[in-house]
């Protein structure tokens, strides 16, 4: 994704992490178990798989609320992934309500670099315990509710790609459109600098005029967690690439890209 060279990123993907309202509990599902990440990223410690479906449990009980209206899964239905709005509080708002958050997917949280849209959180734990405690109005958890948490949020993975290696690139299956526009997203159009592969993302914040600073947010299955920005702004990938892009000709870059070298950028976000 455009960016200024080195230093600022293109802010495609929503994450506020653990926006968790809901009502009721759905039905379950099979959990979806981490993929193995490859060596450079840190992983979690291992849980049992009893830990984990006692987390899960709790990630779908309403009780984790004040009012015992709202359970995890109403924003991060689908094991852990998006409802795809954006929020205030609790409240749904319409996208780009400059107050509003957009809900991020957690699949692969465990393996990402900082927390909230502010990036203020120091850990997953202090992440989850805030939106508990402060926007769901609920009880303070007992260590062992959210050791189990951690277990469940920690064991969410990304779905089988065969389109992407373990080091983030392409593989040889992957459209040629999306190979294309890899090459763009690490070298010419300069992303990598900020979305740092395997899981594209990094523990800072920045402005890219934006409406102030937020965190740099991985772009793994970004082509599922529309709206984009951290205000739900952007309905679609094309959007997002071409603020980012012209964001990128403000900040001085002398690099040139073409709309049909747009057009494979947003081929490979498809893929991640």
């Amino acid at each position: 994704m455009p960016m200024r060279v080195c230093r600022l990123s293109p802010v495609v993907v929503v994450c506020l992490l653990l926006l968790g309202a809901g009502r009721g509990t759905p039905e379950a599902g099979p959990i979806l178990l981490a993929q193995t990440p490859p060596a450079a990223t840190q992983t979690p410690p291992a849980a049992s798989a009893d830990t984990i479906a006692k987390g899960r449990a709790i990630f779908n009980d309403t009780a984790l609320s004040g009012d015992g209206r709202y359970s995890c899964t109403k924003c991060h239905p689908d094991n852990g992934h998006t409802d795809n709005r954006t929020y205030v509080g609790v409240d749904v708002v319409d996208n780009g309500d400059p107050k509003g958050r957009s809900t991020p997917t957690l699949w692969g949280v465990g393996t990402r670099a900082a927390f909230s849209w502010a990036g203020t959180a120091p850990s997953l734990q202090a992440n989850i315990r805030g939106i508990i405690v402060n926007r769901m109005k609920g009880p303070e958890p007992t260590p062992e509710a959210m050791a189990a948490l951690l277990a469940y949020v920690n064991s969410l993975g990304y779905p089988p790609n065969p389109f992407l290696n373990a080091d983030g690139a392409p593989t040889d299956a992957a459209p040629a459109a999306a190979k294309r526009g890899y090459q763009i997203f690490t070298v010419k159009a300069g992303c990598k600098a900020c979305h740092q592969p395997p899981v594209y993302d990094k523990k800072d914040v920045e402005d890219v005029e934006s409406g102030g600073k937020f965190k740099v947010p991985s772009l793994r299955v970004v082509s599922r967690t529309a709206p984009y920005f951290h205000d739900g702004r952007f309905a679609t990938l094309e959007q997002a690439v071409q603020f980012m892009w012209q964001y990128q000709q403000k900040a001085g870059t002398t690099e040139k890209l073409t709309d049909g070298d747009l057009s494979d950028l947003v081929e490979f976000l498809k893929i991640l």
